[in-house]
C-alpha cells in the first residue's frame, strides 16, 4: 500500500511541475487600448481619431499597434476613397458607406473598420475610425 502511494505521489508531482514549467515557457501577451489622430485635407474638420484594440498582442508585433503604423493605415485609406475593402501593412480595411453616395450631394460618411492578425500567433489589432469626406 506504501508503494501505491508513492507512486501516485510522485505521479503528481511530476504532473503538477510538468505544468508549471509550459506556464512559465509560454510568452506574455499584452492587451491594446489607445487613440490615435491623424489629419486629412479630405474629411469634414480635417481631423481623425483612431480607435486602437488588440488583445493576444505579441511583443514582435507590438510594432502594428503604435500611432506611426496606425496613422499610415489611416491616411492611405483617406487618401484612396475606395469603398472597397482594402490591406495595407497587414491591416485588411472594409469600409462601410453610412450616408450619401453616389450621384448625392450629401456628405458621404464612411466606418472603417481594420483588423490585423499574427500568421504565427494568436495577435489581433483593431483599428476603427468613422469620417465624412469633403465633397468639394
Amino acid at each position: 500500500m506504501k508503494r501505491i502511494s508513492l507512486i501516485v505521489a510522485g505521479a503528481l508531482a511530476c504532473l503538477l511541475f510538468a505544468s508549471v514549467g509550459t506556464a512559465a515557457a509560454m510568452p506574455t501577451e499584452g492587451i491594446v487600448n489607445t487613440a490615435c489622430t491623424t489629419n486629412s485635407k479630405n474629411v469634414v474638420g480635417k481631423k481623425v481619431t483612431i480607435t486602437v484594440t488588440g488583445k493576444n498582442v505579441a511583443s514582435s508585433q507590438m510594432e502594428f499597434a503604435e500611432c506611426k503604423i496606425v496613422k499610415k493605415v489611416a491616411n492611405k485609406m483617406l487618401s484612396l476613397r475606395i469603398e472597397k475593402p482594402k490591406v495595407f501593412e497587414g491591416f485588411r480595411c472594409t469600409p462601410t458607406v453610412l450616408t450619401g453616395g453616389e450621384g448625392t450631394v450629401e456628405p458621404q460618411a464612411v466606418r472603417y473598420n481594420c483588423l490585423f492578425r499574427g500568421a504565427d500567433t494568436a495577435t489581433e489589432i483593431r483599428l476603427k475610425f468613422k469620417v465624412t469626406y469633403n465633397t468639394d
